[in-house]
C-alpha cells in the first residue's frame, strides 16, 4: 500500500524501483494495464498519475503523458511532481518552451491564492525584475520555480546570480538536468571564468565560453549519424527513441561526455541496450569491443536509474 492508498501489483513495484528496462515484455503489458485501469477508476489519485505518466515516458507515449499530466493539473490545480514528470515529457517532444508556460501558470495561479491582491492605478516602467525568493536560496527552491527563474534569467544579466549559480553548480546532490540548464545559460550570457561542476560522480572545471554548446557536440553529432545510418531504413521507429534517451542523457551530464568516446562502441551500447527490452541482445557490429560495450550499457543503465531519481 503507497502513502496515496494505491496498492501496486509487483511488476508495478519493480517498474518504480528499477525502471522499464527490468520489466519481461509480459510485466510491460501487466504494469500498463494495472496503470491504466486505476487511473480511470480514480483519475485524480495523484501518485497513480505520476507513475503512469512516468511509464508513458518510459516507453515514448508522450502525447498521452501530455495528455492525462495536463487533465490532472487542469483538475486539481499545481502540483509538483506532475509537473515534474511532465518535464520528461515535455523534453521527449523538444517542446520546453509550452513546459514553462505550464510551469508560469501554475506558479502564478498558486501566489495569488497566498497573497492580497492589491490594486492600484500606478503602472511602473520600466519593471525591474525581482526573483520571488532571495536568489541565495536558488538551492532550496522547488525545480519547478528553478526552471522558471532559469527560463526568465535568459533575458537579463546574471552578474548578480553567480554566486549562487556556481555553488549549485560545485555540488552533486543537486538535479543534474538543472545544473545543465545553468551551465547553457551561463554560455548564452558569455560567462568567461572557471567554473567548478560536480554531477553524476564527475568532478571537472569548465569555462563556459570555451566549451562547445550541446547542440554543437561534434561527438553526439558522429554518434547519432551512426545510428542513423544502421536503423533509419531497417527500424525507424527504434532509431527515434534512441535518440530521444541518447539526448537526455547527453544533456544530464552535460558539460561532461561519453567515455570513451569511440563513437562505435556507443553506436553497438545503445542499440543493444535498447533492443534487449524486446529480448533481442544482438549487435550492430560483431567488430566492435564486446567489454567496452558491455561497460557503456552499465553507464546507460546508471544514467536511466539516475534520470528517474533526479529529472525534475
Amino acid at each position: 500500500m503507497s502513502e496515496s492508498g494505491a496498492f501496486f501489483p509487483m511488476s508495478v513495484k519493480k517498474f518504480m524501483e528499477k525502471g522499464i528496462a527490468s520489466l519481461t515484455e509480459e510485466e510491460k503489458m501487466s504494469t500498463l494495464h494495472y496503470l491504466e485501469n486505476a487511473y480511470h477508476q480514480e483519475p485524480c489519485n495523484e501518485e497513480i498519475v505520476h507513475r503512469l505518466i512516468q511509464f508513458y515516458n518510459q516507453t515514448n507515449k508522450t502525447k498521452k503523458a501530455q495528455e492525462i499530466g495536463q487533465n490532472f493539473l487542469t483538475m486539481n490545480g499545481y502540483n509538483k511532481e506532475i509537473l515534474g514528470e511532465l518535464s520528461v515529457t515535455f523534453m521527449q517532444e523538444d517542446n520546453m518552451d509550452t513546459y514553462f508556460t505550464l510551469v508560469r501558470h501554475y506558479m502564478e495561479e498558486e501566489k495569488q491564492e497566498d497573497t492580497k491582491e492589491v490594486t492600484n492605478n500606478v503602472i511602473p516602467f520600466p519593471k525591474q525584475f525581482v526573483p520571488r525568493k532571495d536568489i541565495r536560496d536558488f538551492a532550496s527552491w522547488q525545480t519547478a520555480e528553478q526552471l522558471e527563474f532559469l527560463q526568465e534569467a535568459r533575458f537579463l544579466e546574471i552578474d548578480d546570480f553567480l554566486p549562487a549559480f556556481k555553488m549549485f553548480l560545485a555540488d552533486e546532490s543537486f538535479s543534474p538536468f538543472v545544473q545543465s540548464m545553468i551551465f547553457e545559460l551561463m554560455q548564452e550570457k558569455e560567462v568567461n571564468e572557471e567554473i567548478e561542476v560536480r554531477k553524476i560522480d564527475k568532478h571537472g572545471i569548465f569555462n563556459p565560453s570555451e566549451v562547445p554548446m550541446l547542440a554543437e557536440n561534434a561527438f553526439a553529432t558522429e554518434l547519432f549519424a551512426g545510428l542513423a545510418d544502421k536503423l533509419e531504413h531497417s527500424n525507424p521507429s527504434l532509431l527515434e527513441q534512441i535518440i530521444g534517451i541518447i539526448q537526455q542523457h547527453l544533456f544530464m551530464l552535460y558539460p561532461f561526455e561519453f567515455e570513451p568516446k569511440e563513437v562505435d562502441v556507443w553506436v553497438n551500447a545503445y542499440f543493444k541496450w535498447a533492443n534487449s527490452m524486446y529480448g533481442d541482445l544482438s549487435l550492430i557490429s560483431d567488430a566492435v569491443n564486446q567489454a567496452a560495450v558491455e561497460e557503456a550499457i552499465s553507464i546507460i543503465e546508471e544514467l536511466e536509474i539516475r534520470q528517474q531519481n533526479y529529472f525534475i
